[in-house]
């Protein structure tokens, strides 16, 4: 029998992988919601309600209850009040998009001179809280996550349609004309100017039936867009060895984001992970197993199995990072 896990990868310059490392865990009240339960209620609310600044940061605090949301607000507003007077009265979108990434990405008194730009002391995006706001917002360097959700904060703060869209281990932003539904894909790892999607394509290979079955360079919708947001959240999980809770936010992702191909490799490298962890290295032999637990490394097993046959279906590919662990 065998089963997989996804590791580490990166396939092109100012392209993150997305597996974390983990720091210490501020205590948590035995009140508070679980990860996933808190996913849920993000997800769950109506499309009126829906906001990517809230999203991320609920998403944040699980990571990071101490977060000062207050603050982190404060600061996003203020970029997004600079945009607003660089692009001007009756703005065209042209004109906010300009202006989004000028308040970002060039020094400026809109920015105090501290522009935003890529992390390269760690450009995998290793460290699961540099994909954080209040990181983002304070060191001014950032990752594949970090860096298109504040864009599309912003941009959103500035009335622009936008929303993510996916390549194989990375997101990037994307923008709808409302008049021709014509879509613009903008790159904020690289100084946030549009990219043609056969850049993606050349850098980050993919199948043409992940394009087809639009698991990569899709546009996602708004409540997509925001459940894609919480796989950092399964990362931090994960790497806290809480895979259990990683799948279970996972089932909650899928629910708003079937498609999510990235959602399913990690589902199915986290039972991959305690099948290694609870059977593998506790009985190198599987007659030593004891009774009813044979049943439960099943259960594991054909969840590792189903999520990376649907991920497969879908086009998604096994990079050479992936790793066949065989099991008795």
């Amino acid at each position: 029998m065998a089963f997989f896990l996804l590791l580490a990868s990166c396939f092109a310059p100012n392209v993150c992988a997305v597996v974390p490392r983990a720091q210490a865990t501020p205590p948590v009240s035995e009140n508070a919601l679980t990860p996933a339960e808190s996913v849920r209620g993000v997800l769950s609310v109506p499309d009126t309600s829906l906001d990517y600044m809230t999203a991320k940061l609920a998403f944040d605090r699980i990571i990071r209850p101490s977060i000062d949301e207050t603050a982190i607000r404060a600061q996003i507003d203020a970029l997004a009040a600079q945009a607003r007077a660089i692009a001007g009265p009756s703005a065209s979108d042209v004109d906010k998009l300009k202006a989004v990434r000028q308040v970002l990405y060039d020094s400026g008194t809109w920015n105090g001179n501290r522009p935003f730009s890529y992390d390269h002391e760690d450009p995998l995006g290793l460290n699961v809280y540099n994909k954080l706001l209040p990181t983002y917002l304070g060191s001014r360097r950032g990752n594949c996550v970090s860096m298109p959700v504040l864009h599309i904060i912003l941009a959103e703060k500035l009335g622009l349609n936008v929303h993510l869209s996916t390549a194989p281990l990375h997101m990037f932003v994307r923008y709808t004309n409302p008049q021709n539904q014509h879509d613009l894909s903008i790159e904020p790892t690289s100084g946030g100017y549009p990219t043609r999607d056969v850049w993606y394509r050349e850098n980050l290979p993919m199948s043409d039936m992940a394009v087809e079955q639009g698991l990569y360079l899709k546009t996602l919708t708004k409540r997509e867009s925001i459940a894609h947001m919480a796989t950092t959240v399964m990362e931090y999980l994960m790497v806290k060895g809480r895979y259990q809770e990683a799948i279970t936010v996972g089932y909650a992702i899928l629910d708003r984001y079937p498609r999510d191909g990235y959602t399913m490799v990690k589902m199915g490298t986290a039972a991959g992970e305690i099948m290694q962890r609870d059977f593998v290295q506790k009985y190198p032999r599987g007659s030593q197993w004891p009774l009813g637990e044979a049943a439960k490394f099943q259960h594991w097993q054909e969840l590792n199995e189903l999520t990376f046959r649907k991920a497969t279906r879908l086009g998604w590919e096994q990079p050479s990072e992936i790793r066949t662990n065989k099991a008795p």
